[in-house]
């Protein structure tokens, strides 16, 4: 098929705006920072976006689709992960982009909002699970690779490397509230090497 008729052929009505997509995204995930899953309504993200309703019933049945697809959007899911040559390079950039995430983006004012939905909603709690799921593999790649390359110790189980790195920042984030500052992140990442390093 060529191009011209790949162009002809292409679905009727008017193509999906990217700038739409984010406008829906992006309200979708304020709105739900501020009133959770309960208080967030498809006529609230429409107008916050710009757009109208039947805009974003076109892309997202109902609530639980609509802040799902909001929070993988945030969680940039799809990123591939650091490689910088080495893996203290490559954990501090993990660290250093996901403490930007929390205290830079409205990730920071959503994720005590999630935490707490998560578990009330199972069907929400299943939907994070997948992501959480997902961007742990990033980090294990970051792992796994780094043993190979003799970086960290051979046989070390790459979930407990995970969790040593992430562990800390969402309990201060969540818990303490001490500072996400340049010294822990430093701190942080010489203790996981000192723990793991080959």
């Amino acid at each position: 098929m060529t191009a011209a008729s790949a162009e002809v052929r292409r679905p009727p009505g008017r193509p999906r705006s990217a700038e739409a997509d984010e406008a829906i995204l992006d309200a979708a995930i304020e709105l739900f920072a501020d009133a959770g899953l309960e208080g967030l309504t498809v006529e609230g993200v429409a107008a916050r976006a710009g757009v109208g309703k039947a805009t974003v019933y076109r892309r997202y049945p109902g609530k639980l689709e609509l802040v799902v697809a909001a929070w993988k959007a945030c969680a940039d899911v799809e990123a591939p992960p650091p490689d910088t040559g080495s893996i203290r390079g490559d954990l501090r950039e993990l660290v250093d982009a996901l403490v930007t995430r929390l205290t830079c983006t409205v990730v920071g004012r959503a994720m005590p909002m999630l935490v707490a939905e998560a578990a009330r909603v199972p069907e929400l709690s299943a939907e994070h699970q997948v992501i959480v799921r997902e961007k742990r593999a990033r980090v294990r790649a970051v792992v796994e690779r780094a043993v190979v390359r003799g970086d960290l110790r051979a046989g070390i189980d790459p979930d407990l490397v995970v969790d040593a790195c992430v562990g800390p920042i969402f309990y201060r984030f969540l818990v303490t509230r001490d500072p996400l500052d340049e010294r822990f992140a430093d701190a942080l990442v010489d203790s996981v090497l000192a723990a793991f390093a080959a």
